[in-house]
């Protein structure tokens, strides 16, 4: 890899030099405008060539033009090529000459435009030195759009050309710690429901959270189900009592204030998330008054982030305030969940592997998640 730096008047002709010296498939890293000494009217453009040919290698090496100046000839025709030409500035231009408004905003647009190119090479095939980046952020199953955001502000990064997956990482691990929430914690008199689509483990998600909140937070559990149209229901959550010697109810004793449940955090699992939208107001009536303190939409890991979106939408009317994934032992693609927390502002919560799992709610880790969606070496593992 060669990465050489030019400057000249303006962008422009910064960047003429870029592709003479390193042609088409140069790629530009920064363009910033200098300021202070004999050069506060220049502008800077470094730029990488990944895989230069011995040609290019000897051309761009052998070419230090830096002190020259990029004009063009007034008697040639508009067409013709830019000439070097060395340019002195006496002292007085150099102290007097007012700033170059214009050039500022040639250098801002020869940015944008940089990134748009950038963003807009994701799923189009075009080489860039996002490519592994590109690739195993798709392969986790994370949106289009946000990939492209991520690769967007990785760009900005000086880093990005020496290593492209490192500066995604610590990115992508910023964006990730927005997005979650590690350390949610219940008092007594709060009251959790449970919603989401069908098969996506609320049920057995609700008997861990309890699990722990009885044995390892010594807290009162009371439980309650609004499922009725499965005929188990009602019997999973009547065993998960019995064993964590939790308190059983029926939903209509949590719809008027009791100063019994005060001292108890009140766990609430809800159906399926019903296929009509006259199915998803009554549920949401339902849940409204019980009034939950807090709304956790599950979701499966094994769920693609299209149709993940998709029930994301129909949830919305339900009010969640947060996410959890169940399922995570069965696969390391957690963008469709990680997808949802940007496109909705619900916050990743709990990590709970499948049913016959043996372990507890874990809580999210950004620097792990952003590990796993990528593929590089887990800390700790």
């Amino acid at each position: 890899m060669i990465i050489k730096s030019f400057t000249a008047e303006t962008a422009a002709a910064a960047l003429k030099r870029v592709r003479r010296e390193m042609g088409g498939d140069a790629i530009v890293l920064k363009t910033r405008q200098l300021s202070g000494g004999k050069d506060d009217s220049r502008v800077e453009v470094t730029a990488c060539l990944e895989n230069p040919t011995a040609y290019q290698s000897s051309e761009t090496l052998a070419g230090r033009l830096d002190a020259e100046t990029l004009t063009v000839d007034p008697k040639r025709s508009p067409t013709a090529a830019y000439e070097l030409r060395p340019k002195r500035r006496t002292s007085s231009e150099q102290t007097t000459a007012a700033p170059d408004i214009g050039n500022r905003l040639e250098v801002l647009e020869q940015k944008l435009d940089r990134l748009i190119k950038t963003v807009r090479s994701i799923g189009h095939g075009d080489t860039t030195v996002f490519d592994d980046v590109r690739d195993n952020l798709k392969n986790a199953d994370l949106s289009d759009d946000m990939i492209a955001s991520i690769i967007y502000d990785a760009a900005l990064n000086q880093t990005a050309a020496v290593d492209p997956v490192e500066t995604a990482r610590e990115q992508l691990t910023v964006r990730l710690a927005e997005l979650m929430e590690p350390n949610l914690t219940f008092q007594p008199g709060d009251r959790v429901a449970f919603i989401g689509p069908a098969g996506a483990g609320k049920s057995t998600l609700m008997g861990k959270v309890a699990a722990q909140l009885t044995v390892q937070v010594k807290q009162k559990v009371t439980l309650t189900t609004l499922d009725k149209s499965r005929m188990a229901a009602a019997e999973e959550v009547r065993r998960y009592a019995e064993v964590l010697e939790a308190v059983l109810v029926e939903p209509a004793m949590l719809e008027t204030p009791d100063e019994s449940s005060a001292d108890s955090i009140t766990l609430i699992d809800t159906p399926a998330l019903p296929p009509t939208a006259e199915g998803r107001e009554e549920l949401r009536a339902a849940v409204d008054v019980i009034n939950p303190t807090c709304r956790v939409a599950v979701f499966s890991a094994l769920m693609r982030c299209n149709d993940a979106l998709a029930v994301a939408e129909l949830l919305e009317p339900l009010e969640p305030t947060h996410l959890a994934v169940t399922m995570t032992d069965l696969t390391d693609r957690l963008g469709a969940v990680v997808s949802i927390a940007d496109a909705t502002g619900w916050k990743i919560a709990m990590l709970s592997d499948a049913p016959a799992g043996l372990g507890g709610v874990r809580r999210p880790d950004p620097d792990r998640t952003a590990r796993l969606l990528l593929k590089a070496e887990v800390v700790g593992d």
